[in-house]
């Protein structure tokens, strides 16, 4: 699908300070669905394609926070297979409507009040795991599928054609691995000089160490395990953002950048910003939109 990736890439003017390096943000609600997840999604479904793993007509089964269960619906409904997705309601409404408009059926694991924790996480796995076994099922495994990864080495050649500096810095939220583990083996094969820092919820804290047992509003992070296909030894750093810090960002990037993205897309910015004030000015940092903020208008994030 030639409509999937190259994407902008927008240097922040307005958040950054003289004593700030400059930010570059990668907006990847450009893609079809709005979501860099789009990347993964055909690159994890045209793997299993070449390995015959999935077949005309087939099911793919996924649990997801939305942005992948879209993903895969649409390419699902180009490629005639069908999509099964196992979702929560502490996840945005648009999104899960997202996932039936492409005609994908969606399964909900109640999430209490609708918040997220890495429970409700873990019980979304096991209800795929056990779908995954029923006949003429396809499961990605998101979290342990190397095509996942493989599907952001484009970006990251991108981000690479699309700078006319060095990349000092990619700051990326951690969630399933994919994203910041294929964008790290791309540029740090370029730069191995180039700092990769993780984000995660300062209350579900796998990498840094911290307490995984806690409540947070980051959709698509916050797992109470690290993925297998994470690169850790491509990490030089992680920075936990709490909600109320990601909130900042997100209405920051809205309000004096022009740019919607969601409450993830605001722990980035926030990270960004933080490196970007550690690093100092004549430096580059690079983080993601990881999707367009109309999917969470119906939210508290711009309220």
């Amino acid at each position: 699908m030639t409509t999937i990736g190259n994407t902008p890439l927008i240097k922040l003017s307005h958040l950054t300070g003289p004593d700030h390096a400059d930010i570059y943000v990668k907006w990847e609600g450009a893609n079809p669905t709005g979501s860099m997840k789009d990347r993964m999604a055909l690159s994890m479904i045209e793997g299993a394609e070449r390995r015959e793993e999935l077949k005309p007509g087939g099911r793919v089964v996924e649990y997801t926070g939305g942005s992948t269960g879209s993903s895969l619906a649409m390419v699902c409904a180009t490629r005639g297979y069908k999509a099964y997705l196992v979702s929560s309601n502490g996840f945005s409404e648009e999104k899960l409507q997202t996932m039936r408009a492409f005609g994908a059926e969606v399964e909900i694991v109640h999430a209490e009040g609708g918040v997220l924790t890495a429970d409700v996480l873990d019980r979304m796995i096991v209800r795929a795991k056990e779908l995954a076994d029923e006949p003429g099922t396809f499961w990605p495994d998101q979290v342990n599928n190397i095509d996942n990864k493989l599907g952001y080495h484009d970006m990251a050649q991108e981000i690479l054609s699309q700078v006319n500096t060095p990349v000092h810095a990619f700051v990326m939220a951690a969630g399933g691995g994919g994203c910041i583990s294929g964008n790290a083996e791309v540029l740090k094969a370029h730069n191995p000089n180039t700092e990769i820092v993780a984000v995660e919820p300062y209350y579900v804290r796998n990498l840094s160490g911290g307490d995984t047992s806690g409540t947070h509003k980051l959709e698509g992070i916050g797992l109470s395990f690290v993925p297998k296909i994470l690169r850790r030894d491509l990490i030089d750093d992680v920075i936990p953002v709490k909600d109320e810090d990601a909130y900042r960002g997100g209405r920051a990037l809205a309000g004096q950048e022009g740019l919607l993205g969601g409450v993830t897309s605001g722990a980035n910015i926030w990270a960004a910003l933080k490196k970007a004030k550690e690093l100092g000015p004549g430096k580059t940092v690079v983080t993601v939109i990881i999707d367009t903020g109309l999917r969470y208008l119906n939210g508290d994030l711009h309220r």
